[in-house]
Formats: C-alpha cells, sequence, structure tokens
C-alpha cells in the first residue's frame, strides 16, 4: 500500500497518529510511505504490515486527505 504524505501532514502527532492506526489493522501488506514536499519514499517496517478493508482506507484517507492511499 503506498500512502501519499503531503507537505500540511508532515506533522509528528499526525504520523504517529498514522503509525497507530496501522498497528490496528495487522496483515499480509506492506506499508510505504511517500513524501510529497521531499520526494522521499520509505518501506515501513513489518510492525506496519496491515490487512487492507474500505474502513481502514476511509479512516487514513479523513486523516491524510483524498486521494492519499493507493493499493498496488
Amino acid at each position: 500500500m503506498f500512502v501519499k504524505i503531503r507537505a500540511e501532514s508532515e506533522q509528528p502527532a499526525l504520523l504517529a497518529k498514522l503509525k497507530a492506526l496501522l498497528q490496528q489493522h495487522p496483515g499480509p501488506l506492506a506499508t510505504v510511505l511517500f513524501y510529497e514536499q521531499g520526494q522521499k519514499v520509505l518501506a515501513l517496517s513489518d510492525a506496519y504490515r496491515i490487512k487492507p478493508s474500505r474502513e481502514l482506507f476511509a479512516e487514513m484517507e479523513d486523516m491524510l486527505g483524498q486521494d492519499t492511499v493507493r493499493v498496488k
């Protein structure tokens, strides 16, 4: 799963909240963050592998903005 982190979302408290949310949905799918401002890609550790669900993606987009979550 690819997660776009926009410049306005690059806040430690928000990113901590995102990581906590990911850990509540453990599963097989790896999570990769794409930092839009610095054009950086960060593959998260296995602790942040998720079980994809519409509920999870909706919560993430509420937190980070529309069109920030992609599964490939």
